[in-house]
């Protein structure tokens, strides 16, 4: 009993770091939480986005039809189903705080799991606290964790995959390759960006099993295989969805929401040469010129990267999911400009700058013998994350950009939903209105979601409306450009059949008459 004790202890002092990380980690992510709570409760759905994703979980239980056809299309499905269990609680849903539920807990794994990563690829336990509580003390990625957005999520599952490949790389055992093919398996039920590892994975477990065949371990060899197919289910799964609900496998790809190519038409900086320093400096920004800068000196290194299995193929992992990031922004499918918009897109870029980053700087700190010299490095890497939250002119970029992102318009949605909420006396509410706004609408109204009916119209018909109160869009954005026309031209008919009981330059809200 005592030598047991002796070791629990033990274990304890030998993992300090990872204790002070984890609580570290949480209370830098669950202060803000409260603080931005109290601040303004819409924080955590300032994003367009954020407000789409929670309330695609919440319509899982409180919708018109709930049930698992509320998977939808465009979104995938896995941060709904985790938020499930947390929407489900009014408090959590209405006030965007569900996402925070899970981001929090996975924005501590995902340093833990940094920690991890570093600590064996540099066998130095204090780098590897400085890089993971750098990424994890990131006020943007901190911010990310506490709304629904499907970015912390993704992080976590990618983490973990390059965690399991790093264990698999060094020992072959076959249970870290099925845990790699697991998380990134879920990592392609999150967001698109992962969809680049399925192949990178696959090639790697058949090449292994192409190995155990020859030395005719063909059991060995088989299960190679069925892991190599592992990463492909979520991917398979998806097209197979759109394709028996909707008649199509790539709906979710040109959908009316889809942003497509003509985005890069509507947007002003769309040349080849704006899009690469708009990126640079998002990523400058973000995660600051030292950490940026030690990223980008990895490829000085490339001659001794090769050399080296595990790292190359680590980087190459965490490298493919901010490539295929770049790629939709250089494509068009994700729009950018040259203030704040999108800039998210490059929180993918943050594993591979940390853990190229961590190679670089310990090198550096085998040339570096000056403790003072050592802790001015440390200091600079410091330096842009403290001012972010120091200096309001800095300012932290994807808080600013999901700020502009609650423009005016969604402001008077979420006033609009309140009024909706003060007038209601029962029935049904249709929202004639794009979904987007309609969503903020019905978070704010604190009205439960199936009490709305999202209407949609082409051009060349419409619906017959029976619901007993309408919410009519009527500004000419591309969302609700239709259903602005729809009022225009039915105006009169409307009017002989509801009221008009509150109007302003965006919206209109009608009740039927009695």
């Amino acid at each position: 009993m005592d030598n047991n004790r002796k070791k629990d202890f033990s274990n304890f002092f030998t993992r300090r770091e990872e204790y002070l990380l984890a609580l570290i980690l949480f209370f830098a992510a669950s202060i803000p939480c409260v603080l931005l709570y109290l601040h303004d409760a819409l924080a955590f759905i300032y994003f367009g986005d954020a407000v789409s994703h929670i309330v695609r979980a919440r319509q899982f239980i409180d919708s018109q039809q709930p049930g698992m056809l509320n998977i939808g299309t465009v979104w995938l499905p896995l941060p709904h189903l985790l938020l499930l269990p947390f929407v489900a609680f009014d408090e959590l849903f209405y006030s965007g705080m569900a996402g925070a539920m899970i981001g929090i807990p996975f924005l501590v794994g995902t340093g833990l799991l940094l920690f991890s990563i570093i600590q064996s690829l540099t066998n130095s336990r204090s780098i590897a606290f400085f890089l993971a509580l750098l990424f994890g003390l990131n006020p943007n990625i901190i911010y990310m964790a506490l709304t629904p957005m499907s970015e912390m999520t993704l992080l976590f599952f990618l983490t973990l995959g390059g965690y399991a490949l790093l264990k698999w790389l060094r020992s072959e055992k076959e249970r870290w390759m099925i845990v790699c093919a697991v998380a990134v398996l879920c990592a392609t039920l999150c967001r698109y960006e992962a969809w680049l590892l399925p192949p990178f994975v696959s090639i790697l477990a058949l090449r292994k099993g192409m190995m155990l065949w020859r030395q005719e371990k063909k059991s060995d060899a088989f299960s190679m295989g069925v892991i190599a197919g592992i990463g492909w289910i979520g991917i398979v799964f998806w097209f197979c969805w759109n394709y028996v609900q909707y008649g199509d496998a790539l709906k979710f790809a040109h959908w009316t929401y889809s942003v497509g190519k003509s985005a890069v038409q509507s947007t002003p900086h769309h040349r080849l040469q704006d899009l690469f320093l708009i990126i640079a400096k998002a990523l400058l920004w973000i995660f600051g010129p030292m950490m940026v800068g030690a990223g980008a000196a990895i490829l000085f290194s490339l001659k001794k990267i090769f050399a080296q299995k595990e790292q190359l193929l680590l980087l190459l992992f965490f490298f493919l999911p901010a490539f295929f990031s770049v790629s939709a922004i250089l494509i068009g499918f994700a729009p950018v400009d040259q203030w704040w918009w999108n800039w998210r897109f490059v929180l993918m870029f943050g594993l591979f700058l940390s853990t190229a980053g961590a190679v670089v700087l310990v090198k550096m700190f085998r040339k570096i013998q000056s403790t003072i010299v050592r802790v001015l490095v440390v200091i600079c890497f410091l330096a842009m994350p403290v001012a972010q939250i120091a200096i309001p002119s800095v300012g932290i970029a994807i808080f600013k950009d999901a700020s502009k992102s609650f423009d005016a318009r969604s402001r008077s949605a979420a006033a609009m939903g309140k009024e909706i909420q003060k007038k209601y006396k029962g029935g049904s509410i249709a929202l004639l209105t794009g979904y987007g706004v309609g969503q903020r609408m019905m978070i704010s109204s604190g009205l439960p979601v199936k009490t709305f009916n999202v209407k949609y119209f082409s051009n060349d018909s419409a619906l017959p409306i029976f619901d007993r109160y309408i919410v009519l869009g009527k500004d000419r954005t591309e969302e609700s450009e239709e259903f602005s026309r729809y009022w225009i031209t039915n105006k009169e008919t409307l009017l002989r059949s509801y009221d008009v009981r509150l109007e302003n330059n965006f919206f209109v809200l009608l009740e039927r008459k009695q």
